[in-house]
């Protein structure tokens, strides 16, 4: 990996461990043996099979990884609540989406082989809490003491704009199929470009908007919409301008100086997927801003954060349940 778009934070290493330690105490409070979830995204809207298509005829400075052929390869698509608690979809929230490509050779069973790339995103093209020394912050203050004194901590510290850029991730979509989502944070595109990702809704059916959404209203829609429709997003890279923040995922890259430019499709076929045996493979399945080819290596504090802490508590997840990690 090219190292020189990145700088560690002081103490970087020590924040990451404690981390990890605070997260794998609340996870065996908050969960019981063979039913740990997440720390972070634990309820699953729906676990969606899909196809990644990449464009044909792509500059050869994207045409790298696994945008160098026009390959199709089967995927897993994750769709999920943000909040740390599993809670209704109709309480504001952010919504992550995360993408498992799959190698060539499988039969679209849950027993295929991964090819070691996943795309992790959220509807947001900003992470407020955008460095390690914060998200150690968020972490420590709001589970080890109380969100109100996390709250009190950012003001104290200079940081209300992090409150406000919180309060804006919160909100109740029409559906998860409707909406735009970004990396929030950079990657490796090849050896010597840096990346943000994108995910564009193309699909030409939409969900109304619910005016009394239910608890489980988004999965619900999603279902509706893939009984009768395919779906369908762009996915999009957007290259590093000198300025532009690695370190930082509080700060947005410039979409005037840096448009975001398309060199895949993700396809969602008509499917059922609320299903017992879906949900639990969802259950089984990781994913990680690590899990990724070295030519798109997660780049940034917070990808070095979430890479370290998503692996052990995967790890620490399976094995207190006693269930294969398919990763």
């Amino acid at each position: 990996m090219n190292n020189s778009f990145e700088k560690h934070e002081p103490n970087e290493a020590a924040l990451i461990t404690e981390m990890i330690d605070i997260l794998r105490r609340k996870m065996e409070r908050d969960h019981k043996k063979g039913d740990t979830r997440r720390d972070a995204h634990p309820k699953t809207v729906g676990l969606l099979r899909g196809i990644f298509e990449i464009e044909s005829d792509l500059p050869g400075e994207l045409g790298v990884g696994v945008f160098a052929t026009p390959e199709i390869y089967d995927c897993w698509v994750r769709v999920s609540n943000a909040s740390g608690k599993v809670q209704s979809d109709a309480i504001p929230d952010a919504r992550g989406i995360a993408i498992k490509l799959m190698a060539h050779g499988g039969d679209g069973s849950a027993r295929d082989k991964s090819l070691g790339q996943d795309f992790i995103l959220l509807n947001t093209p900003v992470m407020p809490l955008g460095t390690v020394a914060l998200f150690r912050d968020a972490v420590y203050y709001a589970i080890e003491i109380s969100p109100l004194f996390l709250a009190g901590k950012l003001l104290l510290t200079g940081n209300a704009g992090v409150l406000l850029g919180l309060a804006k991730l919160r909100g109740t979509p029409s559906s998860p199929l409707d909406i735009r989502y970004w990396s929030t944070t950079p990657y490796l595109l090849g050896k010597n470009m840096a990346v943000k990702y994108s995910l564009q809704p193309t699909s030409n059916h939409r969900s109304r908007k619910q005016s009394k959404p239910g608890e489980s209203y988004l999965g619900e829609t999603m279902q509706a919409h893939l009984f009768s429709h395919v779906a369908s997003f762009d996915f999009c890279v957007q290259r590093h301008q000198q300025g532009m923040a690695i370190e930082d995922a509080a700060q947005r890259w410039d979409e005037r100086k840096s448009p975001f430019v398309k060199v895949a499709t993700l396809h969602l076929a008509k499917q059922s997927f609320r299903t017992p045996e879906r949900d639990a493979l969802a259950e089984t399945l990781s994913f990680s801003p690590g899990h990724s080819l070295p030519e798109h290596a997660p780049l940034g504090g917070l990808n070095r954060a979430r890479s370290k802490i998503y692996e052990a508590l995967s790890k620490f997840r399976h094995q207190r349940d006693k269930r294969e990690d398919l990763a």
